[in-house]
């Protein structure tokens, strides 16, 4: 195999493989990536190219880059040694060769690199396979349902089947993506352009997964493809494939934590209220950061725990008309929410002083977010 490849180009490529190459010892063969060149019949555009591919059983990733093939080949090479030393060259075209003994040899510029590799046959094969269950979305709208929940899910493994994002079909045109930990919850309800659905109606989809496909957004274009059964699901583009085992168990039902008729109904700036949130608990040194909110006439006070590092206000405006109460809250979770928003104006709805906390932007309908309050005691 021989190819020349520009250098911006193979480290963009080596930076999404290297974060799904396995970089313990335990599967050695792991920390390595496939190096295929493909003919233009499979390339970009009707030129040929190269397919980067690695693995670690669990989350897979196939992407195609422009290279200039001089000899058509399949490598497979350590993907952090590539990468460590040919961001460091300094000319802009990097040249790859293999030979029969198994030996790589990089250049680029005077700079001169000789690897050992692997043998092609012993590195495990990806195979995108022809699944029931199918989504169209854009790129953009995937990064949105994504960065909208994701937040909100299960980072230990206490209870594994929150790990992730849950993604159900309500309807032909409607999908619903939703994640919980259990003391908070994010949902959109979103349309998108295609559903073709036969039985399986809900997956839950690993944070992994859906960090890389953020990561990678750039290279999905403009549309693509979710396919998936009940057991794997694949992020499908010209450009780019991910293919991830899907979190196995029950996703718990959370409709009926969703509150309902909530009568107390807060508008407030999300910029200033960030501000405030920000302002009161930064004083705080432990890892909950209680605030209690006090809901007045147009008035929301916040105040932080008094103890002996200190006490802090803050007041805001707000539009308000109803009765006076009072909740708390971890202020980690209320910025977590504010902070993928986007609107001008958010709407804080509640039953009473002890019900959970409804989250909506006042400009995007589809989102929504639930955050359980703190017993305040001062």
């Amino acid at each position: 195999m021989e190819i020349l490849i520009n250098k911006d180009v193979l480290i963009s490529a080596l930076q999404i493989i290297n974060a799904v190459t396995d970089k313990s010892s335990v599967k050695p063969i792991l920390s390595n990536f496939l190096l295929t060149t493909r003919d233009e019949k499979d390339g970009i555009d009707g030129k040929s190219c190269v397919e980067f591919s690695a693995t670690d059983y669990e989350l897979s990733i196939i992407g195609k880059f422009p290279a200039d093939v001089k000899k058509h080949g399949s490598i497979c090479i350590s993907a952090r040694k590539v990468f460590d030393i040919c961001k460091e060259f300094q000319g802009n075209e990097i040249h790859i060769q293999s030979t029969e003994q198994l030996w790589i040899h990089i250049t680029s510029g005077a700079s001169q690199l000789k690897l050992p590799s692997v043998d092609v046959g012993l590195y495990p094969q990806t195979t995108i396979e022809e699944l029931p269950e199918k989504v169209g979305t854009t790129a953009e709208d995937l990064k949105k349902f994504i960065h909208m929940t994701l937040f909100a899910a299960q980072t230990n493994e206490s209870r594994r089947n929150l790990m992730g994002v849950c993604l159900s079909i309500l309807d032909g045109k409607t999908t619903r993506w939703m994640a919980t930990d259990g003391h908070r919850l994010a949902q959109v309800i979103s349309q998108v352009n295609e559903i073709s659905s036969e039985s399986t109606s809900e997956v839950i989809i690993p944070r992994k997964a859906l960090q890389e496909v953020t990561r990678a957004v750039d290279l999905l274009k403009d549309t693509l493809e979710l396919s998936f059964n009940d057991r794997t699901l694949q992020f499908v583009s010209p450009l780019l494939t991910l293919k991830t085992r899907l979190i196995e168990g029950k996703f718990p039902n959370c409709d009926p934590i969703i509150p309902k008729d909530n009568d107390l109904q807060i508008l407030v700036d999300r910029e200033r209220l960030i501000n405030s949130l920000k302002i009161v608990s930064l004083i705080s040194s432990e890892k909950l950061k209680p605030v209690k909110l006090s809901i007045l006439p147009n008035i929301l006070k916040l105040e932080s725990e008094k103890a002996e590092y200190g006490e802090v206000n803050d007041e805001i405006a707000i539009e308000y008309s109803g009765e006076l109460f009072q909740i708390g809250f971890n202020a980690k979770y209320l910025l977590d929410v504010l902070n993928v928003l986007s609107g001008p104006q958010i709407r804080l709805e509640f039953k009473n002083s002890m019900s959970p906390c409804l989250i909506r932007d006042v400009s995007d309908e589809t989102f929504l977010s639930v955050i359980m309050p703190l017993r305040i005691e001062w």
